[in-house]
């Protein structure tokens, strides 16, 4: 690829990938997908096909605004990639499919998704030279009746009775499906997939899934559909149950509010590959990135972002990334705001630390940091 940033005068230049980059979002068909998005794009006209996901980090969504304008995150990030991204997070950094290591979502179901499950790096780095794939899903709005499953049932895994062939049978059988512990969903719950967890979002959900960037899935079962192509949808049993892990640690989290702030600031999930915070603003507030990019994303009302003396305005299904280079900015609510601000964090220090601080049980932490900490006995020390 045809290296951007070459020195001079040029406008892409890594000096200038220090402002707001505000991202166009990239709407993709699927089967089980919506023609009508207008929950989150009320001015957008019905797809004449169903809208499934729309993509807002991959590496072919486009910048919309400044000097970088009409180019793609992945363009930026060959040309830019220590401007954009920062340090790593972790020491041992995993290998990446993409350039972007994360990959933001919004999901529309009018039909339930297929059983599925997800490598870890390791698998996913032999097998298929990519990232592995640990997400987690923020619910913005849910039916009723509407239901998600993560993992098993607890009496299976409790029973251990859910070796490969049993579990080859009950695909073949299409007794799968209940098999797994399937959860009632409310609007605002927020739940944690890591890799090696089987799982299925249901109906009438609209979900922000927050997870690495990889498209490397795994479906066990997907109800005998066709795709769009007449077609039945590929499975990928033998790799579905090379990476199965019956027993993980994941499931809706118990979020933890961040206290003695004017505005509001709560904990929804984090790991080593992210942590998503939700934060509601009504007065303007400044923060830093900690020399790592951040993703921040609108879900109510319309905020200006503000870096390096440029400014860019988010809405409601719209997402800014603050590169690392611009170290600080400031957001400020043109009507109540109320987003998600993910990064990758260095846990202790940015996570953990600051939330035992606040007073925070151990048992509370391992209901939003994954994977969970061991929590002490009675007797510890």
């Amino acid at each position: 690829m045809k290296d951007l940033s070459s020195v001079g005068d040029n406008p892409l230049s890594a000096a200038a990938c220090c402002y707001p980059l505000k991202v166009e979002p990239s709407f993709r068909e699927r089967i089980w997908g919506r023609k009508d998005l207008s929950f989150l794009y009320p001015g957008r006209a019905a797809d004449p096909a169903p809208v499934g996901e729309v993509w807002l980090t991959a590496d072919d969504n486009r910048i919309a605004n400044g000097a970088w304008a009409g180019k793609t995150v992945g363009e930026l990030c060959h040309a830019s990639a220590r401007e954009l991204v920062g340090s790593a997070a972790q020491s041992n950094e995993p290998p990446r499919g993409a350039v972007f290591p994360l990959l933001v979502k919004f999901i529309f179901t009018s039909d339930k998704l297929s059983v599925q499950v997800h490598p870890s790096d390791v698998y996913a780095w032999e097998k298929e030279k990519s990232a592995g794939k640990t997400e987690m899903w923020h619910v913005l709005k849910a039916q009723p009746y509407a239901r998600l499953a993560i993992g098993f049932r607890e009496d299976l895994v409790r029973g251990g009775n859910l070796d490969r062939e049993t579990l080859r049978k009950a695909v073949e059988d299409g007794m799968i499906e209940g098999m797994l512990n399937w959860i009632d969903v409310h609007d605002g719950d927020t739940f944690f997939v890591p890799s090696g967890a089987v799982h299925a979002i249901g109906a009438e959900l609209v979900l922000c899934e927050i997870q690495q960037n990889s498209d490397i899935t795994y479906r066990f079962f997907d109800y005998n559909r066709l795709g769009s192509d007449g077609r039945p949808r590929p499975l990928h049993l033998e790799k579905a149950l090379d990476v199965t892990e019956p027993n993980v640690d994941g499931g809706r989290t118990e979020p933890l509010p961040y206290g003695g702030e004017q505005n509001e600031r709560i904990c929804l999930a984090a790991c080593p590959y992210f942590a998503t915070e939700k934060i509601g603003l009504t007065n303007t507030a400044r923060f830093a990135t900690r020399g790592r990019f951040e993703i921040w994303t609108g879900l109510e009302g319309e905020a200006e972002f503000e870096a390096s003396g440029k400014r860019t305005t988010c809405r409601r299904g719209e997402l800014v990334i603050l590169p690392a280079q611009a170290q600080t900015f400031s957001v400020c609510p043109i009507s109540p705001f109320t987003c998600l601000r993910i990064y990758e964090p260095e846990l202790e220090k940015d996570v953990l630390g600051p939330l035992r601080a606040l007073g925070y049980s151990e048992r509370q932490l391992s209901r939003v940091c994954f994977p969970s900490l061991p929590i002490p006995s009675s007797n510890a020390v």
